[in-house]
């Protein structure tokens, strides 16, 4: 025959059970999900991660660009300041060269021939030949002669207050055009030739 204490004790089982079945259950969803927020939470961690280490990378890329950009800037200067002072030292040789040329002998018959060529090349018409003092003393009969042979010309001779080493600039009267073929003119016409081929010696 069934107590009520055995009542009781079934009763309590009953709720036992079920209470310890509910716990389970609980502890069960619990566990999952703790365990979808740890997934979650990895992803995130991970795709942060990736993330930093994209944009370290990106970093690490542009400050590396701007330290090549910047070598890359100060070569190009240093070649350029290098290739000036070439440049300059060239055309301070060549230029030291031409004043000791201009002393030579050689260097009458380049300048009769150079007169003759600039008359010939202009046509008839009224013009200075400016010259410098030194040459105009040294050739000066030469000069008249050659003057003398372009009579369809007027040729008035003036000197130079500027050095110009040698040779002749020619000017029309009217100041329309002049043709350069003094010496420093042609220096400065190589300087660009000059130029060209230190760069192509320095690339």
């Amino acid at each position: 025959m069934t107590t009520i204490e055995d009542k009781i004790n079934l009763f309590s089982k009953i709720i036992y059970d079920k209470l310890n079945e509910e716990k389970e259950e609980k502890l069960k969803q619990f566990n999952q999900e703790a365990q979808t927020r740890i997934e979650s939470e990895k992803e995130n961690i991970e795709k942060n991660r990736k993330n930093l280490q994209r944009e370290l990378m990106k970093k690490s890329n542009t400050k590396a660009n701007e330290i090549i950009a910047k070598e890359k800037l100060n070569k190009q200067r240093e070649i350029l300041s290098l290739k000036d002072k070439l440049v300059k030292s060239t055309l301070d040789e060549i230029k030291e060269k031409l004043f000791t040329y201009v002393s030579s002998e050689d260097y009458k018959d380049y300048f009769i021939k150079l007169l003759q060529n600039t008359l010939s090349e202009v046509e008839e018409g009224r013009y200075f030949i400016i010259l410098l003092e030194r040459d105009n003393e040294r050739f000066k009969s030469e000069i008249e002669e050659v003057i003398k042979k372009y009579n369809d010309k007027s040729i008035e001779i003036k000197i130079s207050q500027d050095d110009f080493i040698g040779g002749i600039i020619l000017k029309d009267f009217e100041g329309k055009f002049k043709v350069d073929n003094s010496l420093y003119s042609k220096l400065e016409e190589s300087k660009e030739i000059i130029g060209v081929k230190v760069m192509e010696m320095l690339a």
